[in-house]
């Protein structure tokens, strides 16, 4: 996929009526509104008279959005995509984006905990078109299924939407992970998680997180068998290998993983991170490997030294 377009040296001066917006990029005027309604994107100003005029640097976006579109990308992961790359939402939906985030995460959990697909979506729609990229994820999708989580134990919700709201967000994570994975890559890294562990949406985020700076991340899912493990290292050759556990029981199985990758292919990093360690770090002491950190952020931290001091080059941090 291409790369958004570059921004910086383009004009903001409104000058383009509507008209000469649609002959200039093509795209038909209700199609670019509606992006503006939806998404805050593309960013015109107002005359007195409450006419759009819009800037060279709308029209760079209008085009670079059409052709994502002709190339069969989603709309919404095309807007993604731009709004995450440059982590700035226009100028006017900044201003106006006066809904904390905390407000939306309270719609995104009643939606997803009345199975309310719809309004689900509407929510994180809006929250990428207000918010930068990865503050959705970390304060509005990842505090959503702590709750959901915590409802669920709690007795408050039933099972059927704990996982709703799971593949719900599954799906959502794995979407993004489409969008971000044909860009440039580098070394591979291994990610998945510890034998008989289910809980995959943590690790999920941590594959977008890596994806999105520019690593080839071989995605192994949930309740990875160690030969298999394995298997997959001597096929793909990776890096890094880095699972997720969060029970005692998971971390357990990782201690065996753990010695088996070092055993086996000891040029390669292991990794490794999960709620149980959080909950309980001295279990860090037991593990032959490096704790990733507590959250996605660390862990894109942490990676990107590993794989520079083993004479990689470290990955470019978007800010």
């Amino acid at each position: 996929m291409a790369q958004p377009p570059s921004l910086g040296q383009l004009s903001t001066a409104p000058v383009f009526n509507t008209k000469a917006v649609a002959r200039e990029t093509g795209v038909p005027p209700d199609t670019f509104r509606a992006w503006e309604r939806r998404y805050g994107i593309p960013c015109p100003q107002r005359t007195p008279g409450g006419h759009r005029l819009y800037s060279e640097r709308d029209i760079a976006i209008i085009r670079w959005l059409r052709d994502r579109t002709a190339e069969g990308v989603n709309i919404s992961h095309a807007i993604m995509l731009l709004t995450s790359v440059t982590d700035q939402p226009p100028s006017h939906v900044e201003m106006e984006a006066t809904r904390a985030i905390e407000q939306m995460a309270e719609e995104l959990i009643t939606a997803l905990t009345t199975f309310d697909a719809q309004n689900a979506e509407r929510v994180v729609s809006e929250a990428f078109a207000l918010y930068p990229f990865e503050k959705v994820l970390l304060e509005l999708i990842q505090p959503t299924m702590v709750e959901v989580g915590e409802r669920w134990h709690r007795g408050e919700i039933n099972v059927a939407a704990e996982h709703f709201a799971t593949e719900f967000v599954r799906r959502k994570l794995a979407s993004l992970l489409n969008v971000f994975e044909n860009q440039v890559q580098r070394d591979t890294i291994v990610v998945g998680c510890a034998p008989q562990e289910l809980h995959d949406v943590g690790v999920m985020f941590a594959s977008l997180f890596l994806v999105r700076r520019g690593w080839h991340v071989v995605y192994l899912g949930a309740q990875v068998p160690l030969a298999d493990l394995l298997e997959t290292i001597r096929k793909v050759k990776p890096k890094l290998v880095c699972l997720s556990a969060s029970t005692l029981e998971t971390a357990m199985n990782l201690l065996e993983v753990a010695r088996a990758v070092r055993r086996e292919f000891p040029d390669v990093h292991f990794g490794y991170g999960g709620r149980i360690f959080n909950v309980n770090p001295e279990l860090c002491a037991a593990i032959p490997g490096v704790f990733l950190g507590q959250d996605a952020r660390e862990l894109v931290q942490t990676v990107s030294a590993l794989m520079s001091s083993n004479g990689t080059s470290t990955p470019p941090q978007r800010s």
